[in-house]
């Protein structure tokens, strides 16, 4: 129970039922299950449990509200009571009870006492001959002195000294040993290896600096195996200085933490620490207080009823009316403070209720709001909160954690821009450029793809369609200044000019110093070359291997063969060392020697790394982009989406004219629905008042005059009897007539309204049919515009974090599942400056919900909502900015590959926010074409996974059946 003052704190009694009054109102506490019958008692209460001035009763853990000391208490799973095996707990609590000293005294006299003393049964490590092992206790030897131990220990050597020497070698020849020379377990305890005279009686000899004040104990144990089984014939008498506890689990922190979950100690003077009653009947306890205890405490309890017996003189009228107006003034006062504390609830509720969503992300009002103090919101605007040691008060949102995704790519975080973008165009160009789709994971596996044999297809396909439109451009004589090597010329002019001013600097410097009498060597040779690297940019050899590399086409029935040649020729008739970084060291890799024949230069391009051949298709891809293959194809796709956009609008409006057909329909059956049930009260209506009448006649009949019944029944009489059966003969026919045209109006009435019904339902199921197809019409529509879209990465929206996401799908292309995964990448320079700047707004318009912190606020959320790593890399990026001297923008990027994972993900986002009120509206549009390229890739790669072990069983195979072929 939590403690307050250190002392336990007495519930409300509980409300004796009557049955008399048992609606009269009443307040409820949850958390403690008291029932309080006047207001004032309940808050006041409350207000109490609310304070942080509780003690947690088991861990001691101070400063705490009630609820919270409670839950500290229930959820105590690491009792210190359990770390001490039973034997030990019972000689403590002994120990323990009737001390009437303080905790921290207690605690160290039962640690000093317990840490060279041990008891019966307890589980001990035991060490023996230099090995430790575990062993059981099972009798405790009265203790002896030091000096009588070592003349024992003298006598016992030297009376075995002699026997020693001549049963040596039979003892070694008999007993087992492994093949090192070592004795096995337990035999090097039976037989220990024996020692050279002169250490045993150095070891036996008396220490003289030792304490010879002090007494040994010894003990005798049982070796155990790790399931505490016993080992045969492994009894010893130890010393105690040879028996250790585990360190971790006897000491003073746990010493401490078990007194304080099985004892208490009231609180008055010298008063004893008692075992609680749980825990003394659970190990069989006497907790009955010794005499002279027991006297001590019933003298204070009569002390204490003696100062409550006391009798209060009697007071004068005076007295009496200024406590009762004291009272009163009370009284009073506090109804003031119920009725602050109601009105600041009051406009709580009210600031609440004003906010108006969506809202910026990190100013939505839930992740301020204290569920200990009544959901009180807080501002945490940097220039209204104070920064120290501010806490969160509700970080989770009462949302669910979001899904750690994933990061497991081999590609470098630097190089994953460059690599979703050069497969994202290849992808949706591929029609115009004439080239298959693959997916990422095939790009991604041809990257790392080293060999010439097997050939990397995805990367030979790639360079060559690319190397094809350039080529195709130059036959056309394209006006594009990079394809027909204008801009190559530009720089080669650009250098010479260059050239030739430091060449004529040179020359005045060489006039100057010859003047002087010292003569230079005149490095520049007379007529211009490009810069003096071997096998670099523009060097005769890559010239004269490339010099016809742009008069035909790769053609894929030839395998593209010759397309490294190709590529060569590109890089030095079209590129320039300004748009490819390190262009030298890539051509000389690319050609490994002058001579080089092509067989030598095809075995080099895979050997290039995952940065040279990224470098390499970025280059293409930027030149192609401004082909006029691919402008061509630009504006044909836009005319198409312009075509698709003037059907979506006339779907559209037939969607509206449908959903009004159906909302009219609505109307009309529940108008009908209304009318037949005021039909059906109306007909209850008119029996009721045809009963009514009835009666009335009835009762009209019964009052009538008896002499009138007289006279009817003397006419009745007259009457024959053949005129009687005439008379009922045609009041059946008459009713049988009226039954038959009630029926044939009924049966009428049922045929039209049967009629009616069918019709309705068949103009339904029209509806229904119609609106089925306007859907099919809308997603074929979907899937053609998002075919001809050419817009390459484009995220779907940020979270409250400003971390983007990126779902690249197999756009134009229904061959493969594209990237079958959803990206996540951090945010921008631009993002985070302005995440930064939270801190610095000062002109903010005041909002009744106010506004979330600043950088601190933001790095804590992340903390707290399981984005830790994401969290260091901002606030290292958010470091760099600040001081002005930031490094290149290397950001990172994660992805989802799993259905369920989208689920986790939509239920994490919070759409009372502007960003992830978009994001999680995209995603739900894209979530069935994500969920579906997701387990499109799933069943390709095990599919992948199930081709590569049939291609390595039957590698295995042929090896096996030539190597015994070879040995027949």
């Amino acid at each position: 129970m939590p403690l307050l003052n250190k002392r336990r704190v007495p519930l409300a009694p509980n409300i004796p039922c009557d049955p008399k009054r048992q609606r009269k109102e009443v307040w409820y506490l949850h958390f403690t299950n008291e029932v309080f019958t006047n207001y004032e008692s309940y808050i006041n209460k409350l207000t109490l449990y609310h304070q942080p001035i509780w003690e947690c009763e088991a861990t001691g853990r101070q400063h705490l509200t009630y609820e919270q000391a409670l839950e500290s208490e229930k959820t105590e799973h690491d009792r210190a009571e359990f770390k001490f095996c039973q034997p030990l707990r019972i000689h403590i609590l002994n120990r323990i009870k009737f001390q009437t000293v303080r905790l921290d005294v207690l605690v160290n006299d039962v640690y000093s006492y317990f840490k060279t003393n041990f008891v019966v049964d307890e589980i001990v490590h035991c060490k023996l001959n230099g090995y430790n092992y575990l062993a059981r206790i099972v009798q405790v030897l009265p203790k002896r002195s030091n000096d009588y131990q070592h003349s024992l220990t003298w006598t016992k050597k030297s009376a075995e000294s002699s026997s020693v020497s001549n049963s040596e070698s039979e003892d070694d020849s008999n007993v087992p040993r492994q093949p090192n020379g070592r004795l096995r377990f337990p035999d090097a305890f039976l037989h220990p290896t024996p020692q050279s005279p002169s250490h045993s009686e150095n070891d036996s000899m008396p220490d003289p600096q030792s304490d010879h004040d002090t007494d040994t104990c010894q003990y005798k144990v049982q070796l155990i195996d790790e399931s505490n089984q016993p080992l045969e014939n492994c009894t010893r008498i130890v010393e105690s200085t040879d028996i250790k506890r585990e360190k971790n689990v006897f000491n003073r922190s746990n010493v401490q933490c078990f007194i304080r979950e099985c004892s208490y100690k009231d609180n008055y003077i010298n008063a004893p620490w008692l075992i609680k009653a749980a825990i003394a009947s659970t190990y069989d306890i006497d907790t009955r207080l010794p005499e002279h205890l027991q006297q001590a405490q019933d003298k204070l309890y009569e002390k204490t009823s003696k100062k409550r017996k006391i009798v209060v003189p009697t007071k004068t009228p005076d007295e009496r009316e200024a406590e009762k107006r004291a009272r009163k003034e009370e009284s009073l006062l506090q109804k003031a403070k119920l009725k602050e504390e109601r009105e600041r609830l009051r406009e709580e509720k009210k600031k609440q209720a004003a906010v108006k969503y969506p809202l910026e992300d990190l100013d939505l009002p839930i992740y301020r709001k204290d569920p200990n103090l009544n959901w009180l919101l807080i501002d945490m605007s940097p220039l209204k909160f104070d920064v120290k040691d501010a806490i969160i008060p509700y970080p989770s949102g009462g949302r669910a954690q979001r899904p750690n995704p994933h990061n497991d790519s081999a590609i470098p975080p630097e190089l994953f821009d460059s690599f979703l973008s050069i497969w994202a165009f290849l992808t949706v160009f591929a029609e115009p450029l004439k080239v298959s789709a693959y997916s990422v994971d095939e790009f991604e596996r041809a990257l790392f793809h080293n060999s010439h044999q097997p050939k990397a297809t995805v990367l030979v396909e790639y360079n060559a369609c690319l190397l094809n439109v350039i080529i195709n451009e130059r036959k056309e004589d394209t006006i594009n200044e990079i394809i027909n090597g204008e801009v190559m010329e530009t720089y080669v002019e650009s250098l010479e000019e260059d050239n030739e001013d430091e060449g004529s600097d040179d020359e005045d410097q060489d006039n100057e110093k010859c003047n002087n009498g010292s003569k230079l060597k005149n490095n520049i040779p007379d007529t211009f070359v490009l810069p003096k690297i071997e096998r670099g940019w523009r060097d005769k050899e890559h010239l004269r291997i490339s010099q016809k590399w742009d008069h035909k086409e790769l053609r894929a029935n030839y395998d593209r063969r010759g397309w490294e040649t190709s590529l060569i020729g590109c890089l030095n008739d079209v590129s320039t060392p300004d748009l490819i970084p390190d262009l030298d060291d890539l051509l000389r890799h690319l050609v490994p020697r002058i001579g080089s024949t092509a067989a030598d230069r095809e075995k080099q391009y895979p050997t290039l790394s995952i940065k040279q051949k990224l470098d390499i298709m970025i280059f293409l891809v930027d030149v192609v982009n401004e082909s006029n293959l691919i402008k061509n194809y630009m504006e044909y796709c836009q005319e198409q989406l312009s075509e698709f956009r003037k059907q979506k609008v006339e779907l559209n409006k037939e969607s509206k004219a449908l959903s009004v057909r159906r909302i009219e329909m609505d109307k009309r059956d529940k108008a009908e629905k209304s009318e037949e049930t005021s039909d059906e009260d109306d007909s209850d209506d008119s029996s009721d008042s045809d009963d009514s009448e009835n009666e009335s006649h009835d009762n009209s009949d019964i009052d009538s005059d008896s002499s009138e019944r007289r006279l009817a029944n003397r006419e009745r009489r007259h009457l024959s009897r053949q005129e009687k059966l005439k008379q009922k003969q045609r009041e059946r026919e008459e009713m049988e007539t009226q039954r038959k045209k009630m029926y044939a109006e009924q049966r009428q009435v049922a045929k039209a309204k049967n009629q009616e019904q069918r019709i309705k339902a068949s103009e339904r199921r029209k509806l229904e049919e119609e609106e089925r197809i306007l859907k099919k019409k809308e997603e074929h529509l979907e899937k053609s515009m998002r075919r001809y879209m050419t817009l390459r990465i484009r995220p779907l929206g940020k979270d409250r974090f400003n971390n983007r996401y990126f779902y690249l799908d197999n756009v134009g292309v229904a061959n493969t599942y594209g990237s079958g995964r959803l990206y996540i990448s951090s945010p921008t320079d631009g993002d985070i400056q302005m995440m930064m700047e939270r801190d610095f707004v000062a002109d903010l318009p005041d909002q009744p919900w106010g506004y979330g912190g600043g950088r601190w606020f933001i790095l804590k959320l992340m903390r707290e909502q399981g984005l830790a790593e994401e969290s260091i890399w901002l606030e290292n990026r958010m470091n760099e900015l600040n001081t002005g001297n930031a490094s290149e923008y290397k950001g990172w990027w994660k992805y989802y590959s799993d259905p369920e994972e989208i689920q986790q993900l939509l239920s994490w986002l919070n759409p009372k926010g502007f960003r992830e009120h978009k994001l999680k509206c995209e995603l739900a549009k894209q979530e069935a074409n994500i969920i579906k390229s997701m387990k499109k890739r799933a069943h390709a790669l095990t599919k992948t996974e199930a081709i590569t072990k049939r291609a390595t069983r039957a590698k295995s195979s042929v090896h096996s059946d030539s190597t015994w072929s070879s040995k027949a």
